[in-house]
């Protein structure tokens, strides 16, 4: 879906990548278990859907508003796939209150936010990003898209990061 609408403005699909699907996977299972979209943590406010909990194989990381701690959130898909995947990821994320969200209800909501649309259809700051991997997760209430400018060079990440879960 994420590449139709890409097709819809022009744009070329984003390779799916197997690191990053398993990164997105990771922090959607993350994000409904530990919920550390919900903590409030290092003085700083409330952390916000990029936060990662202490439950896991990971460095946790409380991300807050104002982007203070961007570089350890972008720096997961290296530490997840235990550096199988070379680059940094860029992260969209999206919670439904009305129960199971599904692929339609994130699109549109990220679609509905010009902040998240532009890392969609790389305008705005991402004008030019030229994503070449993607990953997606789903579960629960959460979804995340993880787009990074680098190729996945290497399918064998995926089976890596679930190993960090």
């Amino acid at each position: 879906m994420v590449n139709d609408y890409r097709a819809d403005h022009g744009l070329p699909p984003v390779p799916i990548s197997p690191s990053l699907n398993a990164v997105a996977e990771a922090h959607v299972r993350d994000l409904m278990d530990n919920r550390p979209d919900t903590a409030t943590g290092f003085g700083r406010g409330a952390c916000n859907m990029h936060s990662w909990s202490s439950a896991g194989r990971w460095t946790p990381v409380c991300y807050t508003r104002d982007h203070a701690r961007a570089p350890a959130m972008w720096s997961k898909p290296r530490e997840i796939t235990r550096g199988a995947y070379p680059g940094n990821g860029y992260e969209i994320a999206y919670w439904w209150s009305g129960g199971r969200i599904t692929p339609e209800i994130a699109l549109y909501g990220w679609q509905d936010s010009p902040g998240h649309n532009d890392l969609l259809i790389e305008d705005g700051p991402w004008r030019d990003a030229n994503w070449r991997a993607m990953g997606v997760g789903i579960h629960g209430n959460y979804a995340v898209v993880w787009f990074g400018k680098e190729p996945d060079r290497a399918g064998l990440a995926g089976r890596l990061a679930r190993r960090n879960r």
